[in-house]
C-alpha cells in the first residue's frame, strides 16, 4: 500500500525489484542494494512491539473512543506499562489528527429498493473497506 507502483530507489533514480532481508523489516534494492525500510516515518518505526498487537490497540482505542486506559490497555495486550504507554501516546496522537477518530463509518443504501446496506469504513483517510448487508427478510 505506501508503494503501489513498486519501491523507488533513491540510489538507482528508478523503480527496482526489492527483496526482503531475512530477519529484518527492510528491503534491499536489487540493482545496488541500497536498504528501504517500510515502517520509517510511522508510528511503528523503532518499536519491538508486533504490528498485530498495534492494530489490536488501534481497534481497541477505535472502539471506545479512546476511553481506554493506559492500565486496561497493558492488561488487555500483554506487554509492560511502558509499551502501553507509548502505544497509547503514539495513537491518541493519530486520533487527534483524525477529529478524534481512527475510524470512519458511513452506511448508506445500495440498492434501489433498500434492502442492501454498504458498509464503508474508512482508516486513517486512506484504507476502505467495504462490507455489504443484505436483508434476507421476505417481505
Amino acid at each position: 500500500m505506501r508503494y503501489p507502483k513498486g519501491i523507488y530507489c533513491n540510489r538507482c533514480k528508478e523503480l527496482t525489484i526489492h527483496y526482503r532481508i531475512k530477519d529484518r523489516p527492510a528491503y534491499s534494492c536489487k540493482n545496488c542494494r541500497n536498504q528501504i525500510y517500510p515502517l520509517a516515518g510511522t508510528i511503528f518505526e523503532k518499536s519491538t512491539t508486533s504490528l498485530r498487537l498495534w492494530f489490536y490497540a488501534m481497534f481497541l482505542m477505535t472502539h471506545t473512543r479512546g476511553e481506554i486506559t493506559v492500565k486496561q490497555l497493558q492488561r488487555e495486550l500483554g506487554v509492560t506499562y511502558k509499551t502501553a504507554w507509548r502505544m497509547y501516546k503514539s495513537i491518541r496522537k493519530l486520533m487527534t489528527q483524525n477529529n478524534s477518530d481512527l475510524l470512519h463509518e458511513k452506511s448508506e443504501d445500495v440498492d434501489d429498493d433498500g434492502k442492501n446496506k454498504i458498509h464503508k469504513w474508512v482508516f486513517f483517510k486512506h484504507f476502505e473497506i467495504s462490507v455489504v448487508e443484505k436483508d434476507d427478510t421476505n417481505s
